[in-house]
């Protein structure tokens, strides 16, 4: 499984702080503007990165035309789509209602590819299968990333731990074999419950899962705790992508990423970029613990 060491991570660009709404707020205000944004992938790039995720949010597709409209970081950016933005979809149905909401969603589709979805969607509600319906949500989730070089697609931990807390290992098996059979790319899982669901994924048959999971020195949300999400890293065969390494700021870099590459699975880490100082030193430090795994 071949996927980019460090991957740029989209919290920073869309307002997300888990430790601190005023500085959510700044975060917001900082990159209203879109150039600012595209400021920052240049610098990631240009220190060596190549991997970005990003989910479905409303500002993904103004992200994804800037990156479009540079021809270097469109041709060399591998892109990581966590699908998909669910409050996105509760807040436009409650706003526009559902006609209104898929209106908008297909806005960036071609008219061939707007019937295509549509047709297919209408038919699958028709017969009330749940699986089509689920692969016609990703097909309108993967809309804005057409074109660009897609290595991963993540599904988002709301969905991830709601299928786990129901046990549904059909949902799980449906998503690995339609993003392979679709879009030739990993499919991938977020979470917040590590432990359980590479143990599910186990006793299931699905064999090394790429997990995107929070790791920390500080067993920020690592659930149930971080000796067992410690202990299951170790017995299971998972490739994990590991978030929220410096538990939200709570951790300097120096120790968050000692710590993370101590120990084994850990291929890729997603950190949050603002600045080109922060680029430099964040690659700085990674490569120097991640060693010959992140060059």
């Amino acid at each position: 499984m071949n996927i980019d060491p460090i991957i740029l991570g989209h919290n920073q660009f869309i307002g997300v702080d888990h430790f601190s709404q005023d500085r959510a707020r700044d975060r917001v205000q900082l990159f209203s503007d879109t150039e600012k944004i595209l400021n920052v992938v240049r610098d990631f790039y240009n220190f060596g990165g190549t991997g970005m995720m990003l989910s479905t949010h409303p500002k993904t597709k103004a992200i994804m035309d800037a990156i479009g409209s540079d021809p270097v970081l469109s041709k060399n950016m591998n892109m990581y789509p966590l699908i998909p933005y669910a409050q996105g979809y509760v807040r436009k149905a409650n706003e526009m209602g559902m006609v209104g909401m898929l209106k908008d969603v297909l806005e960036p589709a071609s008219t061939s590819t707007k019937f295509k979805i549509l047709l297919k969607g209408g038919m699958n509600v028709l017969n009330q299968d749940f699986f089509n319906t689920i692969s016609t949500f990703i097909d309108v989730e993967m809309l804005p990333f057409t074109g660009f070089n897609v290595k991963a697609i993540f599904l988002h931990n709301v969905l991830t731990d709601l299928a786990l807390s129901m046990d549904s290992q059909k949902v799980f098996e449906f998503f690995v074999d339609y993003i392979k059979d679709n879009y030739n790319a990993v499919p991938a899982f977020g979470t917040m419950n590590f432990a359980r669901l590479v143990k599910s994924f186990d006793e299931w048959g699905i064999e090394k899962p790429l997990v995107m999971s929070s790791f920390n020195k500080a067993g920020f949300q690592m659930n149930p705790s971080r000796v067992e999400c410690e202990r299951c890293l170790s017995e299971y065969d998972v490739n994990v992508l590991a978030m929220s390494t410096l538990a939200s700021g709570y951790l300097k870099p120096k120790e968050a990423y000692e710590y993370l590459f101590s120990l084994p699975n850990i291929k890729s880490v997603v950190v949050g970029v603002s600045s080109k100082g922060h680029a430099e030193e964040t690659f700085g430090i990674i490569k120097k613990y991640f060693g010959e795994r992140a060059v």
